[in-house]
């Protein structure tokens, strides 16, 4: 892949996971971002004993404390904002310059949350300590930006898709774990994706030049069904369509599902790591996922 695409699948790649990682999931999510920019000046504090007394890591008079919820409460979230701030100052000191609230939400905090943000500035307007607010996006730029260390983040995000096609070795063990079964009844005519369903699902530009992109080599999974057994492309679609709708009812989000669906690919069928490369591991599961988003068995068309 170019660098362009490289940096958009990685970018995508981290929204999706920022969406689905929770609670201490996400605090070592954001731990292992944070080691990979600051090796080994990044303080990380161990929770269990005494506790980590508000500090989910530390660098540089920078105190970082984590927050990762699939519904947060408005309420929660405005108390646990000001009793984490106010515990991390009460027990680190003079060592927090700054204090940064990062959370898994890309769109932003509920209301009475960013109120209480807003409340923290303002009654520490003395300047002694900085209140900083770190949603994804921030997080993203703090410790990635433009320069994309690709082995580094391989390592926390999974390895990119391959530049080449995946070789249809990839592609069958992406197909036999969906497999499970055979059905044996006739197969319904392949239906074409309706014009606009991209854009129906609402996905984000990443996402959307990737679902282009491997739309182009979809025709090496639609050869594998062709000479597999018959029946075999409806258990798979039956199987992929129950993964779907887990992943849709959980997430709510078609960015997140799509990767969701390619790490479960990846995780199953290549689990062990003992087979072949991981940059055509991922080619394979997003040319499987795109054909069966091709044919409208996965994610939504739209209407009329």
């Amino acid at each position: 892949m170019s660098l362009d695409q490289d940096q958009a699948w990685f970018h995508s790649q981290f929204l999706a996971l920022c969406i689905r990682k929770t609670s201490f999931e996400w605090q070592q999510f954001v731990t292992d971002l944070m080691h990979m920019r600051h090796g080994a000046d990044f303080v990380q504090v161990d929770p269990s004993g005494r506790g980590d007394r508000g500090c989910d890591g530390w660098v540089d008079g920078l105190m970082l404390a984590c927050y990762g919820a699939t519904s947060p409460s408005e309420t929660y979230v405005a108390n646990k904002i000001k009793s984490d701030f106010e515990t991390a100052e009460a027990h680190w000191g003079d060592h927090m310059k700054k204090w940064a609230f990062v959370y898994n939400n890309a769109t932003g905090l509920p209301t009475m949350a960013a109120a209480g943000i807003m409340e923290l500035r303002k009654l520490r307007n003395d300047g002694l300590v900085k209140i900083e607010n770190w949603p994804p996006q921030v997080l993203w730029d703090h410790c990635v930006g433009s320069e994309i260390e690709r082995n580094k983040l391989s390592l926390i995000l999974g390895a990119p898709p391959s530049e080449h096609p995946a070789g249809m070795s990839y592609i069958a063990r992406c197909v036999e774990t969906l497999a499970r079964t055979r059905l044996f009844s006739d197969q319904d005519d392949v239906v074409q994706v309706p014009f606009g369903k991209i854009e129906h699902n609402e996905f984000g530009p990443d996402v959307s030049d990737l679902l282009k992109q491997f739309k182009v080599h979809t025709g090496h999974v639609r050869f594998y069904f062709a000479q597999a057994s018959p029946g075999e492309q409806a258990q798979v679609s039956e199987n992929l369509r129950a993964r779907y709708d887990g992943h849709r009812a959980r997430l709510d989000d078609s960015d997140a599902v799509f990767h969701a669906l390619c790490d479960d690919l990846i995780s199953e069928a290549f689990g062990n790591g003992e087979f072949g490369d991981a940059n055509q591991q991922r080619s394979a599961a997003m040319m499987v996922v795109t054909h069966f988003f091709e044919t409208c068995e996965i994610f939504e068309a739209p209407v009329g």
